[in-house]
């Protein structure tokens, strides 16, 4: 077998042909490649176009075979396209503006869906902004044409992504199960930068959003789907009821204290706040035991967990 096809078949890559390779000091392998295509194409539109000049040999990091960093190395031309002007040809292994190989930033964004990006850097040893731009560069390739269309029933909540409240804005589609948008930000205007993007028609079509009770995010809806359904996701709603519950426990507490009672009731409700907000199916017997001496010695107290406890079976 040839070097040049054993070289070919490391690479990996369609439509492109090997012609020569160097090996460096530092243990990295530089890999001469070429299109197979005679023809140059322009590197926006992918149209064939007359060759304009060439540019300087540049290298495109590949993945790794064993132990050495392999580099695609290319001198690429420039065509002159009738719809885009001067540009730099299309290549087969990678886009013309990066400096890697279209598997070597799909291989990264994967190592990002597993690892944070600081390990992903350490990993690779790509630049630690430069993960972040293949991660946004593979998403934007990846991203389905179809995400924004067709939809009925959305989700919309927000994600913390860093501390000093940095959060993120995410939108799903119920119906097929998958985040179809998000954004930097958890306001009204975040949100109506999504509904800007769908157009008025797609708005039109929306049935349903759940959403938490952030006021920012009723406010763009209002705007925007005033026709919609709007449902309060679960977890909200609880906690909402736990608050008050806790609200409940610390009045009866207080209550308690200025009025001198016996000590009997304060102390079947000291350290009960856990106890009264988790699931009874989650209650150890030693937690169960305290919830039977609030149920004995504080009834308010007891109906309210009830309470709490009938909305969160009636939400299952």
């Amino acid at each position: 077998m040839r070097a040049t096809t054993l070289l070919r078949r490391l690479v990996d890559v369609t439509g492109t042909r090997v012609t020569g390779v160097r090996f460096f000091s530092d243990g990295a392998v530089s890999v001469e490649v070429a299109p197979l295509w005679r023809k140059p194409r322009c590197g926006v539109c992918g149209r064939r176009a007359p060759m304009y000049d060439r540019r300087p040999l540049r290298w495109w990091r590949h993945l790794v075979v064993g132990a050495r960093v392999v580099l695609l190395a290319y001198a690429p031309r420039r065509v002159q396209c009738r719809r885009c002007g001067v540009r730099t040809e299309q290549v087969p292994w990678g886009a013309t503006a990066s400096r890697f190989s279209w598997a070597f930033e799909e291989w990264v964004a994967y190592l990002a869906q597993i690892t944070d990006q600081t390990h992903v850097h350490k990993l690779t040893g790509v630049a630690w902004a430069t993960v972040g731009q293949i991660i946004e560069r593979v998403v934007q390739r990846r991203l389905s044409p179809d995400r924004l269309v067709n939809l009925r029933r959305i989700g919309i909540d927000e994600f913390s992504y860093r501390k000093r409240h940095r959060y993120l804005t995410i939108v799903v589609d119920h119906d097929r199960r998958r985040v179809v948008w998000a954004a930097e930000g958890r306001n009204a205007e975040t949100l109506r930068a999504f509904f800007r993007e769908l157009g008025p028609q797609t708005c039109a079509a929306v049935e349903l959003v759940s959403i938490d009770m952030a006021g920012g995010y009723k406010k763009a809806i209002a705007e925007f789907l005033p026709t919609a359904q709007v449902i309060y996701d679960r977890f909200h709603v609880q906690r909402l009821a736990g608050d008050a519950l806790d609200a409940v426990r610390r009045l009866l507490v207080r209550e308690a204290a200025a009025a001198e009672e016996d000590d009997d009731e304060p102390q079947a409700i000291k350290k009960t706040r856990w106890v009264l907000l988790k699931g009874r199916h989650r209650l150890d017997a030693e937690e169960r035991a305290r919830l039977h001496e609030v149920q004995r010695t504080n009834r308010p107290l007891y109906r309210g967990y009830l309470l709490k406890a009938t909305l969160a079976d009636a939400l299952d």
